[in-house]
């Protein structure tokens, strides 16, 4: 028996009379077994899918009287009544619905993330997943190919790549992240609200042309289309939420949440001390209007406002080894103020032209008001540890190595604009032949105050860094535009397309030809087999024109990669459960690439380098319903990611996001006779990042972080409600970073009297215990 479903029943007394199995074969009427068929137990809301055979089990039911309602995007939805005091076999057929087959024909309305790597997250496994706040970058932090070694920030990295590019979308809107953050506590939420959506798809490679210019993943987000009146709230120890949905007559409908979050309770397990005074929160409303059956609007409208202050007072670090531990003792002065505000407003209108032909149509504006305020001074001690338990002066200082200064001052300001527009057409020349045309519009327009400079006195040797001073007005005009065909055979489908993308900003055109073949061998049909070549460019943001100094650099080139992606997917079948295993081989070559150099999650390009690198490994991910009605996954990786700075560099050398090992698994489980008690655990452990000392691009990479681990867990009891107001109420407990595992997000580089330089961990949280309650209605 699992050990998390031992561990409940120690506290737990569980009735095991009258538990009884619900098993069943869905086929269609040519007697062929229907895959992936939903499968929904009412009153109870448990779900399942329908294996490669057609069969699905529900255990451990009790005696009474339930429906099961099954439904297949192909075939009609049926809704079965019946009465069990014993085991339950069942013999369901479903008939196709043409109506559907014929949308399907013409195209999706959000159609799926079709790449060679693609993972689907259900609404399900966000809301009970035991990361904090739900965030969805800490959730897919558990897939293979991301990095993500801070758990406050939604940063991450995919396969070697930085963290500007990820390509995010949420119903095929772009959105973006705030540009002047610098750390990971002084980011709020990410834009996706966990709570409105109805799945998030990711990609880390093979995607086709229709997606925008981004060289490392897609995020794809879409929020559900409400039926009828309902909501949700979450209260817990790091804040609040809350949303509502519902329709308004036949043509209206609504989705809104607000979101609060107060982290100061997890910040306080930091290593520095003080006065935390961090407030993020943020407003969505997505209204939709369906004038008639062809045609459907989206008004999406979005407001955040993060705001960061921290008055700091002391900060104790000890690292080293056990028989070598140094620490490191500062006392401050001053604070740091942080404020991002974003709105955003958005409209999206899909018109069906035609039986084959949809048009579709998406205009964005994004308004982003940053400061940065900081006045801290810091005076520090770096000494020796007396590590012999046996000594009066255990764990004390008994050594000065050295001590010194540190003053950080910014005054920074940037306001900037910016507008996307697209508009697509797709035509569906016959039931295996689709073609995508589109063309777009994007403004990028910054205006940056920046005023800022670090000083560090350390033993005599005084140091001043990222020293900048500058007045900046930036413009950017890029147009872009594609086309794709694709032709979907029974067995086989192949997707080609080209991509072209011009900035009038540094006059450069991007060409991006890719093309995605799948095939699924007709003598077995658990295997799929996908294989994606193409470019992939992204034209340089604002960030990437921007010197050390604060200087601008306008003719930088835009950077570009060739990506090969080879992945093989096996279905596999365990007690009548469907599972799969995806594996990838992948390699990148990229060219024209600014290079960069990451401050806890602060990257400072150099654009008056360029650099090549190449970026390879392997994938595998097993998931699947480990539990009846859940999904959960174990997924692995290897990488190599290396680059090569022409002029500078001899050989090619770590790239700053090169994790060479990763494991994250996300699980859940419950107990076997009562579903509503249940486990979620988060897990990462990946090997440590290449990191070095500042203002030394030579030697950039030279060190290696430690390794980050973490594991997140949380229990939760969940009470189900028929014909009541409130549907489902859950009582949880979460325990955060369960080890308290001391994991680096950054490094202060200290000088003492001998000219030895030490790399001082700035450390991540510790172990947090949170407890959260929240309801549907």
């Amino acid at each position: 028996m699992r050990i998390t479903a031992l561990l409940l029943l120690l506290l737990s007394t569980v009735c095991a009379f009258g538990q009884n199995a619900i098993t069943g074969t869905v086929v269609n009427s040519e007697k062929e077994p229907v895959v992936g068929a939903n499968i929904i137990l009412l009153p109870d809301s448990l779900g399942t899918v329908t294996d490669t055979e057609g069969k699905f089990t529900f255990r451990n039911v009790g005696n009474g009287n339930y429906s099961l309602r099954i439904s297949h995007i192909q075939y009609e939805t049926q809704l079965i009544a019946f009465t069990i005091n014993n085991d339950h076999v069942l013999d369901i057929i479903l008939e196709e619905t043409d109506d559907i087959l014929d949308e399907l024909d013409v195209i999706a309305d959000y159609p799926n993330l079709q790449s060679v790597n693609s993972v689907k997250i259900s609404s399900d496994n966000i809301r009970l997943s035991p990361v904090p706040f739900q965030d969805i970058s800490n959730i897919i932090a558990t897939l293979p190919s991301v990095t993500s070694n801070n758990e406050l920030s939604s940063a991450y990295s995919v396969r070697g790549g930085s963290y500007d590019e990820n390509l995010v979308l949420v119903n095929n809107i772009p959105v973006y992240r705030p540009f002047l953050v610098r750390a990971g506590q002084q980011e709020g939420l990410s834009f996706v609200n966990t709570d409105l959506v109805s799945s998030v798809e990711f990609s880390a490679g093979g995607w086709p042309v229709i997606y925008d210019d981004k060289m490392a993943s897609v995020l794809s987000a879409t929020y559900r289309v409400p039926e009828k009146f309902a909501g949700s709230a979450m209260l817990s120890l790091l804040g609040a939420k809350a949303h509502v949905e519902g329709k308004i007559g036949q043509k209206w409908s609504y989705l809104s949440g607000i979101r609060h979050r107060r982290s100061a309770y997890m910040l306080n397990t930091l290593d520095v001390e003080g006065d935390y005074q961090p407030r993020f929160t943020d407003i969505q409303t997505l209204v939709s209007y369906q004038p008639s059956e062809k045609t459907t609007l989206e008004l999406l409208y979005a407001y955040s406002r993060n705001y960061y202050g921290v008055i700091p007072s002391t900060s104790e670090t000890s690292f080293g080894t056990f028989n070598k531990e140094l620490r490191l003792l500062v006392a401050f002065d001053g604070q740091q103020e942080m404020k991002y505000q974003t709105n955003q407003g958005a409209v999206r209108l899909n018109h069906k032209i035609s039986s084959n032909l949809v048009w579709n149509t998406i205009a964005s504006i994004s308004s982003y008001q940053e400061i940065e305020n900081i006045d801290l001074e810091g005076g520090y001690r770096l000494c020796d540890v007396d590590n012999n338990p046996a000594s009066d002066t255990f764990n004390e200082c008994i050594a000065i190595r050295g001590i010194g200064t540190l003053y950080n001052y910014s005054r920074n300001r940037l306001n900037s604009l910016l507008i996307d527009t697209e508009t697509s057409l797709s035509y569906s020349a016959s039931r295996s032949q689709h073609i995508n045309i589109g063309i777009g519009y994007s403004n990028q327009a910054f205006d940056d105050i920046i005023n800022e400079y670090q000083l560090i006195d350390s033993a005599d040797y005084v140091s001043v860094l990222d020293k900048a001073l500058a007045d900046n007005t930036t413009n950017a005009n890029l147009v872009k535009a594609f086309i794709q065909h694709t032709i979907d055979m029974r067995n086989w489908s192949v997707t080609y397309g080209i991509r072209t993308n011009y900035n009038t900003l540094n006059k450069f055109l991007l060409v991006s030809p890719r093309v995605l073949f799948s095939h699924d061998p007709a003598f077995n049909n658990k295997w799929h087999i996908k294989l994606g070549v193409g470019l992939y460019g992204q034209q340089p943001f604002y960030k990437e024109f921007r010197r050390n100094d604060g200087s601008i650099k306008t003719d930088v080139k835009g950077q570009a990669s060739l990506h090969t992606n080879l992945g093989i997917d096996y279905d596999i079948s365990w007690w009548g459960r469907p599972f799969r295993l995806s594996t990838e081989l992948y390699y990148k070559y990229l060219w024209n690439q600014i290079p960069y150099v990451i401050e806890n999650i602060r990257q400072q390009y150099f654009p008056d380098y360029i650099a090549v690198a190449h970026s390879m490994g392997f994938e595998a991910r097993l998931g699947g319903e480990f539990i009846p009605g859940t999904e959960s996954w174990f997924s692995f990786g290897l990488m190599s990611a290396r680059e090569k700075i022409d002029g500078l560099d001899e050989e090619f050398i770590r790239r700053p996001t090169d994790q060479r090992f990763k494991v994250g698994i996300l699980f859940e489980d419950h107990i076997p006779a009562d579903p509503s008690l249940r486990v979620n655990l988060g897990f990462q452990y990946g090997s440590g990042l290449p990191v070095g000392p500042p203002d030394d691009l030579v030697n950039r990479n030279s060190f290696s972080a430690d390794d980050y681990s973490r594991l997140d867990i949380g229990f939760s009891k969940i009470f189900e409600f028929t014909n009541k107001a409130i549907k489902q109420l859950r009582l949880g407990l979460e325990v955060n970073n369960l080890f308290d595992t001391r994991n680096a997000a950054s490094y202060t580089w200290i000088t003492d009297v001998s000219g030895r330089q030490f790399a001082v961990p700035n450390y991540l949280t510790g172990r947090l215990f949170n407890v959260v309650v929240s309801t549907n209605f």
